[in-house]
């Protein structure tokens, strides 16, 4: 990064690695990634249960 804050004095924000595309889009494949395994994680624990049910 190369920088850093000597004053948290009025800091709005202070972001990482905002300024790194390549940060950027490993974080949002990686947060996609993990909200599409949530969905299906969810969906087969949904037809494993509506299953037992019917039987």
């Amino acid at each position: 990064m190369g920088t850093s804050i000597s004053s948290w004095e009025n800091v709005g924000a202070y972001f990482t690695f905002a300024d790194n595309p390549l940060a950027l889009g490993l974080f949002t494949v990686g947060a996609a990634a993990i909200i599409v395994g949530l969905i299906i994680s969810i969906a087969k624990h949904e037809n494993e249960a509506f299953e037992k049910i019917e039987k």
